[in-house]
């Protein structure tokens, strides 16, 4: 009885050895965070992605959204199960790359390529968060100091220019003064992703003199210095409704 009990316990696990690994599309449909992107064993997912940029939504219909702000229909995914690849037609976020080795589970999708140099994590999502701000447009207007941090902490009363304001105009130009009159002009663009404001002396520079962050309904700097000792100074601006 022994040996009868043995040989079906052998016999299940050389059965279930047996299967063969499959994703089937159903389990890549959804959205999903990307947390992280290694490439040759280095963490780059800063070079890569952005806080609106790091998602990924794969519908049931064979489209795919790269973003929050994605609204290309027409991109293209599908999957050959039996090999385990998943084919996104148009291109991915990192270097372009169509066709990945997946592995995937209810809340995690594992990507490879095929010269293993990316290898990229997804974690599942229920739902998109919200942003708040989603065209250019609603950047333009009058921007006044709201808070300063240094190291988190909130030390607006200690801020030694509370009255400066920057003007977004629709023109690309900006205004940055304050109350006594001294004033800059320039002019100012975001990015594709709607997660910085560049400022530039010049139209036609490539880079910008300094760039803000867009978050929710505010846009901030840090205060840059080479000496990582320093203290970590953050300025936040409000728009004047």
């Amino acid at each position: 009885m022994k040996r009868f009990i043995n040989c079906i316990v052998i016999s299940s696990i050389v059965f279930i050895s047996a299967c063969k690994y499959t994703t089937p599309p159903e389990m890549l449909m959804g959205k999903w965070y990307v947390s992280s992107v290694k490439a040759n064993g280095h963490e780059m997912i800063h070079d890569y992605l952005d806080q609106n940029t790091r998602y990924l939504v794969f519908n049931e219909e064979g489209t795919y959204q790269v973003g929050l702000l994605d609204s290309v229909s027409e991109k293209a995914w599908m999957i050959n199960p039996d090999r385990n690849e998943l084919i996104m037609m148009h291109g991915s976020p990192f270097n372009d790359i169509k066709t990945w080795n997946v592995k995937a589970s209810d809340e995690l999708i594992y990507l490879t390529d095929k010269t293993n140099h990316f290898n990229i994590t997804l974690n599942r999502k229920k739902k998109l968060p919200k942003i708040e701000i989603t065209e250019d447009n609603a950047l333009i207007g009058k921007w006044v100091i709201d808070k300063m941090t240094v190291n988190g902490y909130d030390n607006t009363d200690k801020y030694a220019f509370p009255k400066r304001w920057i003007l977004l105009a629709d023109n690309g130009r900006f205004y940055n003064g304050n109350d006594t009159g001294d004033q800059n002009v320039g002019y100012w663009k975001t990015n594709s992703s709607l997660t910085q404001v560049g400022f530039y002396d010049q139209k036609d520079h490539e880079e910008p003199f300094i760039t803000f962050n867009i978050a929710s309904n505010s846009i901030w700097y840090e205060k840059q210095n080479d000496d990582h000792n320093n203290p970590q100074v953050r300025v936040y601006f409000k728009k004047l409704e």
